[in-house]
C-alpha cells in the first residue's frame, strides 16, 4: 500500500464518494460541501488574479487617467453590483445585471450561430458525392438527414401526408442525435469511474 499521505486523503475521499451508492451518507455530504467550498475559493482566487486585480484594478492604479480611463466604467458596474445588498439600492443593481445579460447575450449569439449554425450549414452544403461508396452513402445519409430534421421545425404546415412522413424521419434522426450525445455522456462519466478505480486499486493499495 501507498505510504504517501496526500493518497490516503484522495483515496477516504474518493470512497467517501462512492459511499453515495449505498445511501445519501453523511461522509457523501461532507465531501460535497467541501468539494462545493474548495471550488468557490479556487476560482476566486483565480479570477481575482487573473481577471479582476490584473486586468481592472492595476490597469486603473498605473494609468488610470490615461489611455485606461474606460476601465473606470467597468469599475463603477462592479460597484453598483454591491447594491443588491441594501433595499434602497436593488434598482442600482439591476441595472448592473441587465447591462451584464444585454452584453454577455450580444457576444455569445453570433458566436453560437456561427458555430452551431452557420458551420452546419456550410458543411452541410460543401458535403462531396464523389469518392468510393461508402464516403458517398454516409454523405448523402447525412444530407438527407440534416433536411429531415430541418423539416421537423417547419410548423407552417400540418404535419400530414408526405410532409408528415418525412417530418417524422427528423424526429429520428433528432433521437438518433439525443441518444449519441446522452451515450457519450455516459461514457465519460464511466471512463471518470475506471480512473478512479485504478487509482484505489494501483496507486493506494498497489493490487495492479
Amino acid at each position: 500500500m501507498s505510504t504517501d499521505p496526500y493518497i490516503w486523503i484522495a483515496a477516504i475521499l474518493t470512497l467517501c464518494v462512492f459511499s453515495f451508492l449505498y445511501k445519501d451518507t453523511v461522509a457523501f455530504a461532507v465531501v460535497e460541501h467541501l468539494l462545493v467550498g474548495l471550488s468557490a475559493g479556487y476560482m476566486l482566487v483565480t479570477y481575482w488574479n487573473n481577471v479582476f486585480f490584473a486586468e481592472l484594478v492595476q490597469p486603473l492604479l498605473r494609468d488610470g487617467l490615461g489611455k485606461e480611463a474606460h476601465l473606470w466604467c467597468a469599475a463603477i458596474l462592479c460597484l453598483m453590483w454591491a447594491g443588491k445588498y441594501a433595499d434602497k439600492t436593488k434598482d442600482i443593481y439591476r441595472l448592473a445585471l441587465a447591462f451584464w445579460v444585454a452584453v454577455d447575450v450580444g457576444l455569445t449569439i453570433p458566436n453560437m450561430l456561427e458555430a452551431d449554425v452557420l458551420s452546419q450549414i456550410a458543411g452541410t452544403a460543401n458535403l462531396s458525392f464523389d469518392g468510393d461508396l461508402r464516403q458517398v452513402v454516409g454523405n448523402l445519409v447525412l444530407a438527407l438527414g440534416t433536411m429531415a430534421a430541418l423539416f421537423y421545425f417547419f410548423f407552417s404546415l400540418p404535419h400530414e401526408g408526405a410532409f408528415g412522413v418525412v417530418a417524422k424521419g427528423g424526429t429520428m434522426v433528432l433521437m438518433v442525435s439525443f441518444g449519441a450525445t446522452f451515450s457519450y455522456t455516459i461514457m465519460s462519466r464511466v471512463y471518470l469511474l475506471i480512473g478512479r478505480l485504478v487509482f484505489l486499486l494501483r496507486d493506494w493499495l498497489g493490487i495492479i
